[in-house]
């Protein structure tokens, strides 16, 4: 794992979730966690993590990682080590039921908060079209 620099136009996904949802860098995980599961699986995860809590280990591995990207393309490639790490290690509850972080949930979390980091970072142009030449 690398760490990000976390200034101007390269903050990570954390930052950039943590300042969407106004909550505290410790908070990140949990409630991403939460933003990515199907919501079938909302009801079934709390008692998952109290009687299996290693149970989601893989899916805190992906949040924790997916925090540290600076843009899609890193984002990108921590979503395709999830999805081979869920077909290689094969369950009723993860594969068949989904109970598990959505990949698409948490594919669209990021480019959202990659997206919106874009927006806003470009600058506002004033003027008309002949200024620009």
């Amino acid at each position: 794992m690398q760490t990000h620099t976390k200034t101007g136009n390269q903050r990570d996904l954390a930052a950039l979730f943590c300042q969407r949802y106004n909550c505290p860098p410790s908070e990140f995980e949990g409630r991403a966690f939460r933003k990515c599961l199907p919501f079938h699986a909302w009801v079934l995860a709390p008692l998952i993590r109290k009687v299996a809590p290693a149970y989601f280990d893989r899916d805190f591995i992906l949040i924790k990682y997916l925090g540290t990207a600076t843009g899609r393309r890193e984002a990108r490639l921590e979503l395709e080590a999830f999805r081979e790490a869920n077909k290689s290690r094969w369950s009723f509850l993860r594969n068949v039921l989904s109970v598990r972080v959505s990949g698409a949930r948490a594919a669209r979390l990021a480019n959202a908060l990659f997206e919106s980091r874009q927006r806003d970072s470009l600058p506002e142009l004033g003027g008309s079209v002949a200024d620009w030449s």
